[in-house]
């Protein structure tokens, strides 16, 4: 059915990221005035590592750049990361046969696989970074990661979107033109998470940590302060660990190991938005997110789960951690420790498992500030007038 509205192009390196990732899939099922068709290299065909949100593909255009891709290509992909001369010219025809007027690359890294593309679409784009791709993939190879983004990213970019005033700096430091620079938080569905709740004074709290088992979430880092709590005398609550990764071995060895599995429980992943994840959320007295930069540089953006928590009523503790700061105000409407700070994580846990009254204040007053500033549908409104002025402002002819 044809449409009115400008088209934009969204590209992923691989179309299982559009369930892998909802702050990708939200971005593009929440558009208002724009009418996205989708672009990938690379198909996933086993629904095992398809992600855990729905995104039903039969609502939009798509070109899957992989269809029919010989093994000059298969190696071509698999080595330098590029495309061949053929995929170029069949992205060229979908994008002009959709008369496409902007396109978006998801993550920095990614935006590089299309790069001989990228020259050549005479429309505006932009690409977002998200977090590891302009923290730790910059100091790859003693700074070629950042001469790798210079060359096949900020050169031909028309503009490059960052998540915060701290992802800002790190894009800077990667060698991206400051004026190519657009902040941009791409916000979450508050409205999905929003729920009234009661705060009882209870005999036993349940604290949550929703995210992927991976090292810059800080999982290790919380249960050495939760060994630390118990230590202390303090063991009525319970932990419950929602998700599934590459740590997930380690962290379990690490709870068995130091005797902590009669007060935490891995319950592997939930589908995103799903009837799990929303119980999770509603039965949680306390939402614990210690972000950290990993050993090798891996760096958070602003982790959607957190405003998600927020949503829903409960108070959050994090860190002072890239753009987390900028989200959450701390003692008002969360509470943040010094990354890797056991003592300073296990004494924040202490007050709030003790103090029903501190919970509610923290709950609400984040609750209310998620939803007046973090909400999808004022960010997506901000995002469609990024494309506006990148499409007014005639940087590219038409295709």
């Amino acid at each position: 059915m044809s449409s009115r509205k400008p088209k934009v192009a969204h590209f992923v390196r691989k179309d299982s990221q559009l369930r892998l990732s909802s702050f990708i899939r939200n971005q593009i099922v929440s558009h208002q005035h724009y009418e996205p068709v989708l672009v990938w290299r690379n198909h996933v065909p086993s629904m095992s590592a398809a992600g855990f949100a729905d995104f039903d593909f039969s609502d939009y255009a798509v070109l899957d750049l992989s269809e029919g891709e010989n093994w000059k290509e298969k190696a071509l992909y698999a080595g330098p990361k590029m495309l061949s001369q053929r995929q170029v010219k069949n992205a060229l025809r979908f994008l002009k046969r959709h008369e496409v007027s902007i396109c978006h690359f998801h993550y920095g890294t990614d935006c590089s696989v299309f790069y001989p593309l990228l020259k050549k679409i005479g429309v505006p784009s932009v690409a977002s970074f998200y977090g590891y791709d302009c923290s730790s993939f910059p100091r790859l190879y003693f700074g070629y990661g950042a001469t790798f983004l210079k060359k096949r990213v900020f050169d031909d970019i028309s503009a490059v979107m960052a998540m915060s005033p701290d992802m800002k700096k790190d894009l800077i430091r990667a060698g991206c033109p400051e004026n190519k620079i657009v902040v941009h938080y791409y916000g979450t569905d508050t409205e999905r998470f929003f729920m009234e709740r009661d705060y009882p004074g209870k005999g036993s709290v349940t604290l949550l940590i929703l995210a992927t088992l991976a090292p810059q979430k800080g999982h290790l880092a919380l249960l050495k302060s939760i060994k630390r709590l118990m230590e202390s005398g303090v063991s009525n609550f319970t932990l419950r660990i929602v998700g599934s990764g590459e740590l997930e071995h380690s962290l379990k060895a690490y709870v068995r190991d130091n005797g902590l599995s009669q007060n935490v429980i891995f319950t592997g992943a939930v589908k995103y938005a799903s009837d799990e994840m929303m119980a999770e959320y509603r039965n949680a007295d306390i939402f614990v997110h210690p972000s950290v930069e990993a050993s090798n540089g891996d760096k958070e953006g602003i982790p959607g789960t957190i405003v998600e928590a927020m949503s829903a009523g409960l108070p959050v503790v994090s860190t002072h951690h890239a753009g987390i700061p900028y989200i959450i105000e701390n003692e008002r409407t969360g509470f943040l420790t010094p990354e890797y700070d056991e003592h300073a994580l296990s004494g924040t846990l202490k007050r709030l498992i003790a103090d029903a009254g501190l919970r509610k204040r923290a709950g609400l007053a984040g609750q209310k500030y998620a939803c007046q500033h973090l909400a999808l549908a004022a960010r997506e409104q901000e995002l469609e007038e990024i494309y506006g002025r990148l499409i007014h402002a005639g940087k590219a002819v038409k295709i």
